[in-house]
């Protein structure tokens, strides 16, 4: 391994939370004076890594236009106004940020030049590529970034993701070419939540014209945004100005926008796109089955649950929350939500993930519900409400399940889907619901799905759950670096969380990209990004 290569994987173990500063510290000096130009490891400076690019493909056949089916409406394109998937997927293609996940889940600079922490973990020191440039023209500078930061977490812009930056202090742009972020303490997934969509870098002048960024685009990524007809597709073009040189291959992307399950596997088999996200799951192994498609993807980093509002009687009763969970029977969710293509849970991580709890799911106990029901003074049950995305129906199948389940113990749920805008609006932003059935998706480190969604008064925390143990653990875990001291904390988080019951959790989804064989260069994402597309080419 050449010493390039060896700095790399250490910063990519540090940067992913795998591997604590100390560990890269102690083992420095095994990287050699051939790192000069990439790393430094003395006084003053933890770690300092010059991004790598892409590497162009030999083989790529640069131009075309991809179609791809996209699953869900984005209903608007500002990802610090609203925390929707759908709009992730969408402006994901035409901004960037500081950061990025790359396939093995682990980080790397992408605005970003080069990176320096400070030994204390505080302050992080960002040097910017040179030559980029928004799609109006104009440099991107460190401005930007620091205008960028400040709109996501400012009271004004009410975002739910404002919890992605709540570990930032202050943000300056001292020059054009550097941003100093501090920390209100040291926050080992911080690079990580940089990577989110909601820290894209955007230009002020654009959101001072519009108001806001719901109807328009105006980034420094791959591909600049044209049209957005809603419920029906979205157009891009190749940015010919792209900082990352030969990329994209592709001359546009036209997502269209198919929610239906049938209707996006039918639109893939019969070539009226090239490509489909989130591939219907009943229909994976038929679709394995034709030669004329691949796949990528499996397992992805999700969580999909029912949550209840504490806010509301009778769910700040504990014994209620309980009963509920009693009754739920998580494999008898899994098939018809995900046709077995998926993990049962009754904790946050997967089996597999460094901080996953792990913990045997209790088998459905009917009359231990009742008798909980009893005793919190609802013997005989109640009528309440279960609120779930018309668009995903691995959620809105979910959903129907747990209503017949309830039924056993009394409980009347009338089942209300809602087109995404509306779930965002009652769920996420007024807390008008009684119980919702929805998920989380898109988190690389185990702070992005915890902090936003279970620590008090977070914009996020739709449950309004609140514990104060909680939030001491959650203070640890970001300022841990030790990845097994860090995995101890999140399993206790996890525990308390199982005891406290804000969200009884069904499983955890694979997911799947379907697309046709002529389709290179494409790699799935952990995530469930699609952010390759910029690498993707068509060999027709």
């Amino acid at each position: 391994m050449t010493s390039h290569e060896e700095f790399t994987r250490l910063f990519k173990e540090v940067i992913s939370g795998r591997m604590s500063r100390r560990d890269v510290l102690g083992r420095g000096a095994m990287v050699g004076a051939g790192t000069a130009a990439f790393a430094t490891f003395g006084p003053g400076t933890v770690l300092r890594a010059v991004a790598q690019d892409a590497t162009p493909d030999p083989n790529a056949k640069p131009g075309g236009t991809l179609k791809l089916g996209l699953q869900a409406d984005p209903t608007a394109l500002d990802p610090q106004k609203q925390s929707l998937t759908a709009i992730w997927h969408a402006v994901e293609h035409i901004y960037n940020r500081m950061t990025r996940v790359q396939p093995d889940a682990s980080i790397q600079p992408e605005l970003a030049e080069s990176i320096s922490i400070s030994d204390d973990g505080i302050t992080y020191t960002f040097k910017l590529r040179q030559g980029v440039t928004f799609h109006n023209g104009r440099p991107m500078v460190a401005a930007d970034v620091k205008y960028s930061y400040e709109r996501l977490v400012d009271p004004a812009t009410a975002s739910t993701s404002a919890a992605d930056l709540s570990s930032m202090a202050s943000v300056e742009a001292p020059d054009d070419a550097t941003v100093v972020v501090t920390l209100k303490a040291p926050d080992a997934s911080f690079l990580a939540l940089l990577s989110g969509q909601s820290c894209i870098i955007i230009p002020k002048e654009v959101v001072d014209e519009n108001g806001d960024l719901s109807q328009v685009a105006v980034g420094t990524g791959p591909f600049i945004f044209k049209e957005y007809v809603p419920n029906t597709s979205l157009k891009l073009e190749k940015n010919p100005n792209y900082w990352d040189t030969g990329l994209p291959y592709l001359d546009g992307l036209e997502l269209l926008i198919i929610p239906d399950e049938t209707a996006r596997t039918t639109a893939v088999t019969t070539n009226t796109v090239d490509m489909i996200e989130y591939t219907p799951l009943r229909d994976v192994d038929m679709l394995q089955d034709d030669d004329g498609l691949k796949l990528a993807g499996n397992t992805n980093n999700n969580i999909r649950f029912l949550g209840f509002n504490l806010r509301k009687e009778p769910f700040n009763n504990l014994k209620v929350r309980q009963a509920i969970s009693m009754v739920v029977d998580r494999d008898a969710i899994l098939g018809p939500a995900v046709f077995g293509h998926g993990t049962t849970t009754s904790t946050l991580f997967a089996p597999d993930n460094w901080a996953a709890l792990k913990v045997d799911i209790p088998a459905p106990d009917i009359e231990g519900a009742k008798a909980l029901l009893k005793d919190a003074g609802y013997e005989g049950g109640f009528k309440t409400t279960i609120t779930s995305w018309s668009q995903y129906n691995f959620l809105n199948a979910a959903a129907v399940v747990v209503q017949e389940q309830l039924k056993q113990i009394g409980i009347d749920a009338e089942l209300n889907l809602v087109e995404n805008a509306t779930m965002f609006s009652d769920v996420y932003q007024n807390y008008t619901f009684d119980m919702a059935v929805t998920g989380d998706s898109g988190f690389v480190d185990p702070n992005q799905l915890v902090l936003t969604n279970f620590k008090t008064g977070e914009s996020g925390n739709f449950a309004g759950y609140s514990n104060p143990k909680v939030d001491d653990l959650i203070t640890q875990a970001i300022a841990e670096t030790d990845q097994g001291k860090r995995a101890e904390l999140y399993q206790q988080i996890q525990q308390i969380l199982l005891d406290d019951l804000p969200w009884v959790n069904f499983f955890i989804a694979n997911q799947f990209e379907t697309m046709k064989t002529y389709v290179m260069g494409y790699q799935h994402l952990p995530t469930g990004s699609n952010l390759f597309l910029r690498e993707t080419w068509l060999d027709k």
